[in-house]
């Protein structure tokens, strides 16, 4: 995710393909901005495969996304 990104940004991504239940986006503590990655969970695991599917290689502002389960 870019530095500028909110939760609220990211919700707005991914709720066309379901639920979204939580969005954790992970921030730098000094100067609260995103590290680069977030998580997000949704309420059904279907919808979440297909935003899997449909984000991942996403172009979105100046970078490719990587879209993957949590391990």
């Amino acid at each position: 995710m870019p530095e500028e990104a909110t939760e609220t940004d990211i919700q707005e991504l991914f709720k066309p393909f379901g639920r979204v239940m939580r969005v954790f986006l992970a921030k730098d503590k000094t100067k609260n901005v995103s590290r680069g990655f977030a998580f997000v969970t949704f309420a059904n695991k279907d919808d979440a495969q297909r935003a899997i599917w449909g984000v991942n290689d996403y172009g979105y502002h100046h970078l490719i996304l990587k879209v993957e389960w949590a391990k």
